[in-house]
């Protein structure tokens, strides 16, 4: 990674003279007010050297495709940012830039990407730009389309075909020996050696559903895989190949001896952590729901329901195929480097320094709400200095520039616009004058954006370093209240059950009313209903099936819950038959149910006996782990 130790002030103040081409040029000195106004007003004036340097390198992790399908952004039309050999897409760099300089993206609708704005503003930051390849020769690029791709159930070993062919990768070298023509273009396509690789049987119809997708799909287009209901992951087609021996040595034959032999090698892979219900899409799209067959819908299709796939951005109108970027770090490591950080301990004081810890569990709160990941040193600075005050050592001082620049040494933090060879503490005017840049690494982030890995990060700091501070309190300061209960913060007037909460104060006469706005978490009563069906209104935890009013009653409790900072699903996987009682005993983190079913007592894990189960109401055991961690995270703050 290149950064460079460039003071603000100073690189404010620098521009490039040359054409309006983007020729290079030496650089010279210019007042800031040499600068067009609406190129101030419109935010690029408060894009900063650490926030650029930032941008580059979340973009060489992702790659420039799905960096620029992340924030929303076409590809550069005439100026690169060129740094270190490599070319970036000046505009999508200067308004990712503009998130991590001051905390707000710049929309890619909402300023100009010429010479006289973005390229000026790099050039004014020391940056060199360039006139780009998509005006110098590159073919035109075209919209990708949807591909809808069911990934099959059990009995066709849909589950463990996508577990080791996407999600795992296929080793090139274990499949070298068939591949024939095309161990080349799979050689250049993943370079880390492991493809990831998806197939269909061939079908002997010319203009059903799913031979039209076999012969019109194409590179550059986006595929969703679909399972039980909903959308579980995408990736995007790299390379299309027909092969029979690669079919069979990688997938086999099914029971009519056919083979998955019209070939998919994919990029860019994303699991959804929350599964996007499917029905709203396929309707939407006249699909027939459940989706049985591989269907494909051109770029139009694709851009009218993009919004209905929650934090997807609109299609690049300039797909180029990238290779997989893999996580380079696996939740386990992600604990333990957690649980191992290299903490100040004070004179006379074994307690290690909570600076660290403090500062990560903040950077991890933002990531429960949407925030970037990474933040300016003026705002961890402003939100970091009274965490440290009052849930810091008795007695130490408040530094912020210590985490900000020591968590470095974790290998889940990174810091912008400081020198990386600089191998002791910064004095403390460089943060000033810099502005540096710091936050959760993108591997860490990836990771922290599941809830549960989320969850589970969050107790091991408490466990581990904050066990002598009021830890719900704590909680509370950084925006984590919701893990006090198993439903989390929901919105106003929402209580799960539709109960309304009475005012305290007592007046004769009516009631009186106020006037409220407020959203509501939209449940699916027919999943609640159908889980209540399943047990007969039993309670799945002490057998009672209560009578109210002549009918039977019983409540519908979400294991994960849907308010913040859970947010889960509303599915059946996710739900519990329960009577009053318990879900208010469940959702308070009184008692949870263990790795062997049983419900246990929360304090203490006395059994209340075995969880009732029903053949036909699966329960994912993730959701199960998600609890129990939550009830030792209550435990902790409880104390």
């Amino acid at each position: 990674m290149h950064s460079v130790a460039l003071p603000f002030c100073q690189a404010a103040a620098s521009a490039a003279v040359g054409s309006e081409q983007g020729i290079p040029a030496v650089n010279t000195i210019q007042p800031l007010s040499y600068f067009p106004t609406n190129l101030l007003r419109m935010g690029l004036g408060d894009v900063t050297h650490a926030g650029v340097l930032a941008a580059v390198e979340e973009c060489q992790y992702l790659g420039r495709e799905t960096f620029r399908r992340r924030y929303g952004f076409g590809r550069a039309m005439a100026y690169e940012l060129v740094l270190d050999g490599n070319r970036y897409d000046s505009k999508a760099i200067a308004g990712v830039a503009h998130l991590y300089s001051v905390g707000d993206l710049l929309p890619a609708d909402d300023f100009s990407g010429g010479a006289r704005t973005v390229a000026q503003r790099l050039r004014a930051l020391g940056f060199t730009v360039e006139v780009g390849t998509a005006v110098t020769g590159d073919p035109q690029q075209v919209a990708p389309q949807l591909v809808l791709q069911p990934r099959g159930g059990t009995r066709d070993r849909g589950p463990q075909n996508f577990a080791r062919s996407v999600r795992q990768g296929i080793p090139i070298a274990g499949i070298k020996d068939v591949l024939g023509g095309q161990a080349e273009a799979l050689a250049t396509l993943y370079p880390d050696g492991i493809a990831r690789l998806w197939g269909s049987t061939p079908t002997a119809q010319v203009n059903n559903e799913k031979a039209k997708a076999l012969r019109n799909r194409r590179v550059g287009d986006d595929v969703f895989f679909y399972a039980e209901n909903h959308f579980i992951a995408r990736a995007r087609i790299l390379h299309l190949f027909n092969s029979l021996p690669v079919a069979q040595a990688v997938w086999g034959a099914d029971e009519d001896n056919a083979t998955w032999e019209h070939i998919m090698a994919l990029g860019d892979v994303e699991e959804f952590f929350t599964r996007i219900p499917a029905a709203p899409v396929l309707q939407s799209l006249n699909v027939p729901v459940p989706l049985r067959s591989l269907t494909l819908r051109p770029a139009e299709d694709y851009r009218r329901v993009v919004q209905l796939f929650p934090d997807l951005r609109q299609p690049d109108t300039a797909p180029t195929p990238a290779t997989l970027h893999a996580t380079r770090l696996t939740s386990a490591e992600l604990l333990d480097r957690i649980g191992s950080l290299n903490t100040h301990r004070h004179p006379g004081n074994k307690a290690p320094s909570r600076h660290q810890p403090l500062a990560l569990l903040w950077a991890i709160s933002r990531l429960a709400v949407g925030k970037p990941r990474l933040a300016p040193w003026s705002l961890f600075r402003a939100e970091v200095s009274p965490l440290l005050a009052e849930f810091g050592l008795p007695g130490s001082k408040v530094t912020p520039e210590y985490p900000f620049w020591h968590l470095k040494g974790s290998g889940l933090w990174e810091v912008h616009g400081i020198e990386n060879d600089a191998s002791s503490m910064p004095q403390p005017g460089i943060f000033k004058e810099v502005q540096p840049v710091a936050g959760l690494t993108p591997a860490a982030a990836e990771l922290l954006e599941n809830p549960l890995t989320r969850l589970e990060a969050v107790a091991k700091l408490c466990s581990t370093y904050l066990d002598n501070v009021d830890q719900r309190e704590l909680l509370s300061r950084v925006g984590l209240a919701g893990y006090a209960t198993a439903d989390g913060l929901l919105e106003d007037g929402e209580d799960g059950r539709g109960q309304e909460a009475a005012d305290e104060t007592r007046a004769t006469g009516p009631t009186a009313r106020r006037e409220s706005t407020f959203s509501r978490l939209v449940r699916d009563a027919a999943i609640a209903n159908r889980v209540k069906e399943l047990h007969n209104h039993t309670c799945q935890v002490c057998g009672t099936r209560l009578q109210y009013k002549h009918r039977p009653y019983s409540e519908a409790a979400h294991i994960r819950g849907l308010g913040s900072p859970h947010d889960g699903p509303d599915e059946l996987q996710n739900l519990l038959c329960l009577c009053p009682n318990h879900h208010v005993l469940f959702d308070g983190l009184e008692i949870y149910i263990d790795v062997d079913g049983v419900v246990r007592q929360a304090h203490g894990g006395g059994s209340l006996g075995q969880l009732r189960r029903h053949a036909g109401h699966r329960i994912d055991e993730e959701y199960l782990r998600y609890h129990r961690t939550l009830c030792e995270l209550n435990s902790l703050t409880a104390e």
